[in-house]
């Protein structure tokens, strides 16, 4: 024991001791007025304060520390990491694991974010006191189990195809944010380690590992990045900055199940609240180079669609480099804190280079894009539509000479094929296609939405992001002019992102939309920021001819949300109040030029640029003080949502000439538009911690293992003629 510990133990016995001979000095009637108390009494502490809890402290402190130390006794053990209440540092405490029992897990339906928690809440639960919601999804799995290889759905689609992991991932619910077990269920006989796995028509899967190096860890996958020209950039001056930009440690080694092994033995003397502490904090730098990236990636597409416009980009410039400055600097005091950490050392083994956590990661990140990508296919070539008269059933109708099959839902394997053929064909397509109907169409829209977690902390967002054209009645009645001026176009943004703590009760987190369209002799951009109901931001405007457009004001609460419970450590109630911390804003880069004059019927007009609506929300925790000689503390956070959306724009609407050779004196659609999301859902555990003389125990409020990665919802560039002028 370190001597701060053992003078603060000291100190606490002697106060003890001190109340026990005060009360040996009190008077015998009030001994007399106060009967004995339970053991409920003596850790209330309304009851330790009053006058009978002074007269009985002594007997109220044997009591307490012989009923903790009995539960402590009977309790499982592990080694933590105590909170900065209890003094740091890693320790052996009792515990008591999260067990859920109200939760809500709903929507999420076109993501794999939503299939994977909806299925391992099963088997957190055990399969007992389930949600109807979750009832339902327990009965489509089974109903899957039931129809053999036969495909009904997309979301069937991708569980099948990769049966084998599906499987597994799903029953690895039942460990929780116990990372070590779902390590050690990968390497026993029945788990995904060394195997060759199947989809269930008994193809073979690609293995889990593909040949791309990875680095020692995160630390070292920094670069200096780069700034816009003509702006002042950021210098990385320390010898940590230094350290990390290292090309060998960023290319360490190539991931393998015998890897994972060999790092897992290497590092078994390390605790693994001491390993994963490190990762989960890694993690954190990565979000920094995430965000740096998506920054400048979404600055280089905004400023080459502004120069081809002829348009300046300094004001642009400006407001990015300012961005990445700031994210940069909070790089470097990363760096500098992994460096003291020992995790900058290219040389040696460190406790930053692997964890059961960072296990699990890497699994999520080689096994997530390749089935994103399938369910994403799936949804955008099928509609999810399987039913007798859907195209995939009928697959003869589309009169494509390769696919030689009517009905590819016989297995997953044909439902590949329908997919790989059907999509090279509508890629190809000239016009925006709808590929569940073979109809052309004047809008792409994506839309999904949900809510995971529980009682204790919960959280949900939907967004609808695209483009359209307005023709006719709904733009002519805006603009009552002549036909070439009664269409016109739109991209727009919207996200909304909800949360509960403490209670069942969800609220309103954030609303934050971005919109953009050419309206009569101009554009009209529209951008709006709502956060617990309170707009923090509106904007709604009409810009004549030319016009570039940029706002990506950030907004922050780190109390936006309170509310209070009482946990038990044990027997004893410890009061605990929490909140969410929430980082909202929508970042609109739009440039647009008009020429047009309605009088005369004259139209051409472009509207490019990007809208981003963006949220980062967590969950956070404190404890009251309980009675004399308990310590409580709290160690941990919740990611309840992060969600980053970019939607690229690039949108014409242009006459043709009358001697075009196909379409004379034609309005034409000219569309590029592409949306990606980056998304992380319910990720992290709150442990409450309390102590009594030597003996410490872990209670864990809230635990949950979420899931997050990026992807393309849609990419496309078409044009088509939309109306004959004469």
């Amino acid at each position: 024991m370190n001597q701060r510990k053992h003078t603060k133990q000291l100190a606490r016995h002697l106060r003890w001791a001190s109340l026990s001979a005060t009360v040996l000095a009190a008077p015998a009637s009030l001994a007399q007025d106060c009967p004995k108390p339970t053991l409920q009494q003596c850790v209330d502490v309304d009851y330790r304060a009053s006058s009978c809890g002074s007269v009985h402290d002594g007997y109220c402190q044997g009591i307490v520390q012989d009923a903790w130390k009995a539960q402590w006794d009977a309790a499982p053990k592990r080694l933590a990491l105590l909170p900065d209440e209890l003094g740091g540092g890693v320790d052996t405490v009792a515990y008591e694991s999260f067990r859920p029992v109200k939760t809500r897990f709903q929507g999420l339906d076109q993501n794999l974010t939503g299939q994977i928690l909806k299925g391992q809440i099963l088997y957190r639960k055990q399969l007992e006191n389930l949600t109807k919601a979750e009832q339902a999804y327990l009965e489509q799995i089974r109903g899957w189990e039931k129809n053999g290889a036969q495909v009904t759905s997309c979301q069937e689609f991708v569980d099948e195809k990769y049966l084998g992991y599906s499987r597994f991932e799903r029953e690895a619910g039942r460990f929780g944010d116990d990372y070590r077990a779902l390590f050690q269920a990968a390497y026993d006989k029945d788990g995904i380690a060394h195997r060759t796995l199947y989809s269930r028509d008994q193809e073979k899967l690609a293995p889990i590992w593909s040949k791309q190096r990875v680095a020692k860890n995160a630390y070292f996958r920094f670069t200096p990045g780069a700034y816009p020209k003509g702006t002042e950039g950021y210098v990385f001056s320390t010898e940590a900055a230094r350290l990390a930009n290292n090309l060998e440690a960023r290319n360490w080694a190539t991931p393998s199940d015998s890897w994972h092994q060999e790092q897992s033995e290497k590092f078994h003397g390390v605790p693994d609240d001491v390993l994963n502490h490190h990762q989960v904090e890694q993690e954190s730098f990565e979000e920094l180079l995430r965000q740096r990236q998506s920054i400048y990636a979404e600055w280089e597409v905004a400023a080459e669609i502004l120069r081809k416009r002829d348009h300046s980009t300094v004001e642009l410039d400006k407001r990015t480099a300012q961005q990445l400055y700031g994210l940069d600097k909070s790089i470097e005091v990363a760096l500098v804190k992994a460096e003291k950490e020992g995790c900058l050392d290219a040389r040696e083994a460190s406790v930053c280079d692997w964890s059961p956590r960072r296990y699990k990661t890497m699994l999520d990140a080689a096994m997530a894009p390749r089935r994103q990508a399938d369910l994403q296919a799936c949804i955008s070539l099928t509609g999810n539509d399987f039913g007798p008269e859907s195209f995939v059933r009928n697959a003869q109708r589309l009169k494509l000479p390769d696919l030689k099959l009517k009905d590819y839902t016989l297995n997953t394997t044909l439902l590949s094929q329908y997919l790989g053929i059907y999509g090279a064909f509508i890629r190809d397509q000239s016009t925006p296609t709808n590929p569940s109907t073979g109809t052309v169409r004047h809008s792409g829209e994506f839309s999904d939405g949900g809510y995971v977690g529980g009682d204790t902390f919960g959280g949900g967002y939907d967004f609808a992001a695209g483009w359209e054209v307005l023709q006719g009645g709904a733009a002519n009645a805006r603009n009552k002019s002549g036909a070439w001026c009664d269409t016109d176009a739109r991209v727009y943004a919207e996200f909304n992102a909800y949360a509960n703590v403490f209670g069942p009760t969800r609220f309103e987190m954030a609303h934050l939309s971005g919109e953009a369209s050419t309206e009569g002799n101009g554009i009209r951009i529209k951008g709006d920021a709502r956060v617990l109901t309170i707009t923090l931001y509106q904007h709604d405007e009409h810009y004549p001819l030319r016009k570039t457009f940029f706002d990506d004001t950030l907004y922050f609460d780190k109390d936006t949300a309170k509310a209070s419970s009482t946990f038990f450590v044990f027997y004893v109630p410890v009061t605990v109040a929490a909140g969410v911390s929430a980082e909202v804003g929508v970042k609109i880069n739009i440039g647009g030029a008009v020429t047009r004059n309605c009088a005369e019927d004259l139209l051409g007009a472009d509207l490019y640029g990007t809208i981003t609506p963006f949220v980062a929300a967590k969950g956070f925790a404190s404890v009251g003080i309980g009675f004399p000689g308990f310590q409580a503390g709290v160690k941990g956070e919740v990611v309840i949502v992060r969600v980053s959306l970019p939607l690229y724009g690039d949108i014409g609407l242009h006459i043709s000439s009358p001697v075009h050779p196909t379409n004379p004196n034609t309005l034409f659609l000219r569309v590029s538009s592409k949306l990606d999301i980056t998304a992380r859902t319910l990720d992290g555990a709150i442990k409450l911690f309390g102590e009594l003389g030597p003996l410490k125990a872990e209670v864990a409020i809230v635990s949950w293992t979420g899931f997050g990665h990026t992807w393309n919802i849609y990419d496309e560039s078409k044009s088509l003629p939309l109306v004959r002028i004469y």
